[in-house]
């Protein structure tokens, strides 16, 4: 290994204990319930706007 090398090495050589943080995830069912509502109202919202641009390209088609 050349000099520099080693000291690139050196210079980056971290403690991997502290590149990762552990977090512990607690379920939380009004949240759940929350991400689920807002799931339902953009599918409902992504299908009235292919509706939309559906009506659009026909009226453009017909022009």
């Amino acid at each position: 290994m050349m000099d520099s090398d080693l000291n690139m090495h050196m210079k980056f050589n971290m403690d991997p204990g502290t590149l990762f943080i552990k977090k512990n995830f607690v379920e939380n069912p009004e949240f759940e319930a929350f991400k689920a509502e807002v799931k339902e109202e953009i599918v409902k919202n992504q299908k009235s706007m292919a509706a939309k641009q559906e009506e659009m390209s026909v009226d453009l088609k017909a022009i």
